[in-house]
Protein backbone atom coordinates (compact mmCIF):
# COMPACT_ATOMS: atom_id res chain seq x y z
CA UNK A 1 0.00 0.00 0.00
CA UNK A 2 1.23 3.17 -1.17
CA UNK A 3 0.48 6.00 1.48
CA UNK A 4 2.40 8.85 0.09
CA UNK A 5 -0.32 10.02 -2.27
CA UNK A 6 -2.97 9.63 0.69
CA UNK A 7 -0.40 11.51 2.58
CA UNK A 8 -0.39 14.80 0.08
CA UNK A 9 -3.68 14.45 -1.12
CA UNK A 10 -4.99 14.98 2.49
CA UNK A 11 -1.68 17.93 3.30
CA UNK A 12 -3.33 19.61 -0.09
CA UNK A 13 -6.60 19.85 1.02
CA UNK A 14 -5.39 20.74 4.37
CA UNK A 15 -3.39 24.09 2.83
CA UNK A 16 -6.17 24.91 0.23
CA UNK A 17 -7.93 26.90 2.19
CA UNK A 18 -4.68 29.00 3.46
CA UNK A 19 -3.52 29.57 0.28
CA UNK A 20 -7.44 30.76 -1.24
CA UNK A 21 -6.93 33.42 1.90
CA UNK A 22 -3.42 34.55 0.86
CA UNK A 23 -4.90 34.82 -3.02
CA UNK A 24 -7.83 36.30 -1.89
CA UNK A 25 -7.96 40.37 -3.47
CA UNK A 26 -8.41 42.91 -0.73
CA UNK A 27 -11.70 43.50 0.62
CA UNK A 28 -13.90 46.10 -1.30
CA UNK A 29 -16.13 48.84 0.54
CA UNK A 30 -17.22 52.39 -0.25
CA UNK A 31 -17.68 56.05 1.90
CA UNK A 32 -20.92 55.55 3.66
CA UNK A 33 -21.17 59.55 4.16
CA UNK A 34 -20.25 62.32 1.78
CA UNK A 35 -17.11 64.02 1.83
CA UNK A 36 -14.99 61.39 4.22
CA UNK A 37 -11.85 62.47 4.75
CA UNK A 38 -8.48 60.47 4.22
CA UNK A 39 -5.73 60.97 5.97
CA UNK A 40 -2.08 60.34 5.77
CA UNK A 41 -2.19 58.41 9.26
CA UNK A 42 -4.80 56.56 11.60
CA UNK A 43 -4.93 59.88 13.69
CA UNK A 44 -7.33 62.26 13.39
CA UNK A 45 -4.86 64.94 13.58
CA UNK A 46 -3.42 64.05 10.80
CA UNK A 47 -3.35 65.57 7.37
CA UNK A 48 -5.93 65.15 5.36
CA UNK A 49 -5.25 63.56 1.83
CA UNK A 50 -8.31 64.04 -0.22
CA UNK A 51 -12.19 64.17 0.64
CA UNK A 52 -14.04 60.90 -1.03
CA UNK A 53 -17.66 61.55 -1.89
CA UNK A 54 -20.46 58.92 -0.31
CA UNK A 55 -20.41 55.93 -2.47
CA UNK A 56 -16.74 56.18 -3.18
CA UNK A 57 -15.47 52.37 -4.19
CA UNK A 58 -12.46 51.69 -1.67
CA UNK A 59 -10.01 49.09 -1.48
CA UNK A 60 -9.19 47.93 1.80
CA UNK A 61 -5.53 46.54 2.76
CA UNK A 62 -5.19 46.46 6.27
CA UNK A 63 -7.32 47.69 9.70
CA UNK A 64 -5.55 49.09 12.52
CA UNK A 65 -8.12 49.97 15.50
CA UNK A 66 -10.97 51.78 14.39
CA UNK A 67 -9.18 52.73 11.27
CA UNK A 68 -9.18 50.68 7.72
CA UNK A 69 -5.84 51.90 5.26
CA UNK A 70 -7.56 52.10 1.83
CA UNK A 71 -6.99 52.32 -1.95
CA UNK A 72 -8.95 53.72 -3.87
CA UNK A 73 -9.19 53.71 -8.27
CA UNK A 74 -6.31 56.55 -8.87
CA UNK A 75 -4.02 54.63 -6.52
CA UNK A 76 -4.00 57.15 -4.26
CA UNK A 77 -4.12 55.57 -0.25
CA UNK A 78 -4.67 56.72 2.96
CA UNK A 79 -6.49 56.04 6.55
CA UNK A 80 -10.76 56.40 6.69
CA UNK A 81 -12.46 55.89 10.19
CA UNK A 82 -13.96 52.97 10.40
CA UNK A 83 -17.47 54.02 11.17
CA UNK A 84 -17.44 56.09 7.83
CA UNK A 85 -16.87 53.53 5.84
CA UNK A 86 -19.90 51.12 4.30
CA UNK A 87 -20.30 47.48 3.45
CA UNK A 88 -22.92 48.55 0.39
CA UNK A 89 -20.88 47.44 -3.30
CA UNK A 90 -20.25 49.99 -5.72
CA UNK A 91 -17.93 50.79 -8.60
CA UNK A 92 -16.76 53.63 -10.24
CA UNK A 93 -16.11 53.60 -14.34
CA UNK A 94 -12.75 53.82 -15.26
CA UNK A 95 -12.79 54.86 -18.92
CA UNK A 96 -14.05 58.38 -20.49
CA UNK A 97 -16.78 56.52 -21.60
CA UNK A 98 -18.43 53.06 -21.24
CA UNK A 99 -21.38 50.93 -22.70
CA UNK A 100 -23.95 49.73 -20.07
CA UNK A 101 -25.90 47.05 -22.32
CA UNK A 102 -28.87 45.06 -21.40
CA UNK A 103 -27.10 41.57 -20.44
CA UNK A 104 -23.88 40.73 -19.88
CA UNK A 105 -22.75 40.39 -23.42
CA UNK A 106 -21.19 42.56 -26.21
CA UNK A 107 -24.30 41.28 -28.16
CA UNK A 108 -27.06 42.83 -25.83
CA UNK A 109 -28.28 45.88 -26.73
CA UNK A 110 -26.53 49.55 -25.18
CA UNK A 111 -29.13 51.04 -22.64
CA UNK A 112 -27.24 53.66 -21.41
CA UNK A 113 -23.73 55.02 -21.38
CA UNK A 114 -21.34 56.09 -18.10
CA UNK A 115 -18.49 58.27 -17.99
CA UNK A 116 -15.20 58.45 -16.09
CA UNK A 117 -15.79 58.96 -12.09
CA UNK A 118 -19.33 57.49 -12.45
CA UNK A 119 -20.55 55.66 -9.32
CA UNK A 120 -22.72 52.87 -9.16
CA UNK A 121 -24.36 50.21 -6.89
CA UNK A 122 -23.00 46.56 -8.09
CA UNK A 123 -26.16 44.38 -7.81
CA UNK A 124 -24.34 40.83 -9.36
CA UNK A 125 -21.21 39.64 -11.11
CA UNK A 126 -21.47 37.21 -13.84
CA UNK A 127 -17.98 36.33 -15.03
CA UNK A 128 -16.15 39.50 -16.63
CA UNK A 129 -19.21 41.37 -16.48
CA UNK A 130 -20.77 43.66 -13.27
CA UNK A 131 -24.40 44.38 -13.18
CA UNK A 132 -24.86 48.20 -11.99
CA UNK A 133 -27.57 50.26 -10.28
CA UNK A 134 -28.36 53.41 -9.78
CA UNK A 135 -27.13 54.02 -5.91
CA UNK A 136 -29.47 56.58 -4.54
CA UNK A 137 -32.63 54.43 -5.97
CA UNK A 138 -31.47 50.86 -7.06
CA UNK A 139 -32.94 50.88 -9.83
CA UNK A 140 -30.93 48.61 -12.73
CA UNK A 141 -28.73 50.09 -14.69
CA UNK A 142 -27.28 47.47 -16.89
CA UNK A 143 -24.43 45.58 -17.51
CA UNK A 144 -20.57 46.26 -18.11
CA UNK A 145 -17.52 44.70 -18.21
CA UNK A 146 -15.52 43.83 -14.92
CA UNK A 147 -12.26 45.93 -16.25
CA UNK A 148 -13.87 49.10 -17.36
CA UNK A 149 -14.78 49.77 -13.34
CA UNK A 150 -12.81 49.89 -10.15
CA UNK A 151 -14.99 48.81 -7.14
CA UNK A 152 -15.70 44.93 -8.80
Amino acid sequence: MNIKPLASLHAGLLLTPLLLALAAPASGKSIGKDQVNVRAEPDLKSAILYSAPLAYPLEIQKEQGKWVYCLDWLNNSGWVYKSLVSDIDTAIVLVEKANIRSAATLNASVVTTAEQGDIYTILARDNDWVKLGYYQTGADAGWIRNDLVFGE
